[in-house]
């Protein structure tokens, strides 16, 4: 079974306003019988009092495996179509994991159709934005228990405009999200506002966001998610070395090449080469005689790279990946230390993988029937090097009011008739007709 690597520092930012979220109940199946753990809401980075301080351990049920293999296929099919869509030679990142909690903050104020069109797509058949909501929260819990992840979720609302109170409630009761108010006319302040919110909550790697925001602006929503973490084997400083990496189009150019030999699980494919890095969770261990040193605790996440063999590229191969590794091998990896941002639009692929009806008619009614998108960019940042790996991005989904897809083109630009009513007796004031402009 294919899956899909989920890179998960990112940030998502969605542009919305109020919706109907009265109907949101725990998930109680009989495969998941507890009551999920639901933290008040708030700033997301401080510590978190519970009951019982060991880590969180994600138990997922039948289901909630459903939802994360779901999300796998979807985030390697919009991954496909970002790589053949991209210009020759350009790289390509994008985070599935915060744009799908986004997309199930969304959910809850989404029209029936389009709600059911969005769910079955990230997250399966039959799937309701109830249980994704718990699920969401479930999975927050025992990433952030890893120390390797940070999640933030925050809103940003227009002070003149009304906000279903319902939808604000549920925003903080699963996603912790954090309330302000701001008024959308004086642009540029908001734009600052939030591009320091997300360099905050991405320790620094995302300020620069590609924001559109504009006066029909009515709220922003924003998930931030933030990764880093230390190889579990790290490479040797010193044997990193000047080496020739050779692109696509032939151009050679100069590159920090680390160089590690070791057992690593690994697998060979007609096509590609297949081999998986884990991060490790380390722990100060201290001894009577005060020397310390780190001993790994746990290795809850993996780097996997697939590399196309002679004769064949990046995007001959993507289709067809296979992240499950499950043989080993010893050999050598050479592998380039690299840092680098991309920047993504994402509404044109999210329509050909079947998302449609989210961007047409009145999809966003259960939230204000004025608002449609306009607009979903992702950046990314990327840094890999001899110590571990570090990563970040900034989704934006733009909603405002303002123009839809037209239905209709209403010119009047010849004669036409006009009146004037009480439009509670329907009383006709005036009427008249126009046949020529005086």
């Amino acid at each position: 079974m294919k899956k899909s690597i989920l890179f998960l520092s990112f940030v998502t930012m969605l542009l919305l306003v109020g919706c109907d979220t009265s109907s949101i109940k725990p998930d109680i199946q009989p495969d998941t019988p507890e009551e999920p753990f639901i933290r008040n809401g708030g700033i997301v980075d401080r510590i978190f009092d519970r009951k019982d301080p060991a880590p969180l351990v994600l138990a997922p049920s039948s289901n909630q495996q459903g939802y994360s293999q779901t999300g796998a296929d979807f985030a390697q099919k919009l991954f496909n179509k970002l790589c053949l869509q991209a210009d020759p030679g350009t790289n390509v990142c994008i985070s599935p994991l915060s744009l799908e909690i986004a997309l199930g903050m969304l959910a809850n104020g989404v029209e029936p159709e389009a709600q059911k069109e969005l769910l079955d797509i990230i997250a399966g058949e039959g799937i309701t934005a109830d249980s994704l909501n718990v699920w969401y929260h479930k999975l927050r819990d025992a990433l952030e228990a890893t120390n390797c992840v940070r999640l933030a979720n925050a809103l940003w609302a227009q002070y003149t405009y009304p906000i279903n109170p319902d939808f604000i409630e549920a925003s903080k009761t699963y996603y912790d999200a954090e309330v302000g108010v701001v008024n959308f006319a004086r642009t540029e302040a908001v734009k600052d506002s939030i591009c320091q919110w997300a360099y905050d909550h991405t320790y620094g790697n995302i300020r620069d966001l590609n924001l559109p925001l504009t006066e029909d602006t009515k709220l922003v929503l924003a998930n931030a998610t933030w990764f880093g973490a230390n190889w579990l084997y790290p490479f040797n400083e010193y044997s990193t070395k000047p080496e020739p990496f050779i692109q696509t189009n032939g151009t050679e150019q100069t590159v920090n090449m680390m160089l590690k030999y070791g057992g690593f699980m690994y697998q060979e494919y007609p096509t590609y080469q297949i081999i998986e890095l884990p991060f490790g969770v380390f722990e100060k261990l201290s001894y009577p005689d005060g020397y310390e040193e780190n001993i790994c605790v746990d290795w809850p996440f993996s780097m996997i790279f697939a590399l196309p063999k002679d004769g064949y590229t990046p995007n001959d191969i993507i289709t067809d990946i296979n992240w499950d590794v499950k043989e080993s091998a010893w050999g050598f990896l050479h592998l380039p230390k690299f840092d680098f941002k991309t920047t993504n639009e994402l509404i044109e692929p999210m329509k050909q993988l079947g998302i449609r009806k989210l961007f047409s008619g009145d999809a966003l009614s259960g939230i204000n029937p004025e608002l449609f998108i306009k607009f979903i960019n992702q950046d990314v940042s990327v840094r890999i090097d001899e110590k571990g790996a570090e990563m970040a991005a900034v989704t934006i989904i733009d909603m405002s009011t303002g123009m839809h897809d037209p239905k209709f083109d209403f010119n009047a630009n010849h004669p036409f008739v006009f009146c004037v009513r009480d439009n509670v007796s329907h009383n006709i004031l005036f009427i008249g007709k126009v046949e020529n402009i005086e």
